[in-house]
């Protein structure tokens, strides 16, 4: 038994330094690809030539970086250049714009991407649920609960707008509370 302990014990240990090792290299391996991507496009964005498909991905690959104000100026970039027929492209970049404000936390040019993301695709729920919660930051408990109740008009399973339409419920009845 006191043999057979220090034997498994190795075996464990080893099976766990194995899986962090793994997942180092994974991780190293994946940091390396993003960065040769984003080499290779950045020598691409310098010429004149360049499509808004690039400063695009270009701007979506400086957003998995944490690289937000880089990644703003590459999508307005890419705004300027998309084709303004690709309805869905363009609800797309915005409610991207949007999110990149948001994670910066600077809420109210969220909210004016957002809405142009829904006036483009007006049952964009991404956009209309993103809306939402971005208004429950600003503490709009009102607004946030039309745009959930949007939301759901468009999609009736929306499992995150039907758990947040509640919460919205709840502020805006504490709101009344407190105002009486």
């Amino acid at each position: 038994m006191n043999s057979l302990f220090p034997l498994v014990y190795s075996l464990i240990l080893f099976f766990f330094l194995f899986l962090i090792s793994f997942y180092l290299v994974k991780q190293i391996s994946n940091t390396q690809n993003m960065e040769k991507k984003i080499f290779k496009l950045e020598q691409i964005t310098k010429k004149s030539d360049s499509s808004y498909e690039t400063f695009y991905t270009l701007g979506q690959l400086y957003l998995k970086k944490k690289l937000f104000y880089k990644s703003i100026l590459l999508f307005r970039r890419s705004l300027l250049a998309w084709d303004i027929n690709d309805k869905i492209g363009l609800g797309s970049l915005y409610n991207t714009i949007g999110f990149t404000y948001f994670t910066l936390k600077q809420y109210s040019l969220a909210v004016y991407y957002y809405k142009i993301a829904i006036r483009i695709i007006p049952d964009y729920t991404l956009a209309i649920t993103n809306l939402a919660y971005t208004y429950e930051k600003l503490n709009l408990p009102v607004e946030s609960f039309n745009c959930y109740k949007k939301t759901l008009d468009w999609d009736p399973t929306n499992r995150l707008a039907l758990a947040r339409i509640e919460i919205s419920k709840r502020k805006m009845s504490s709101l009344v509370r407190t105002k009486t």
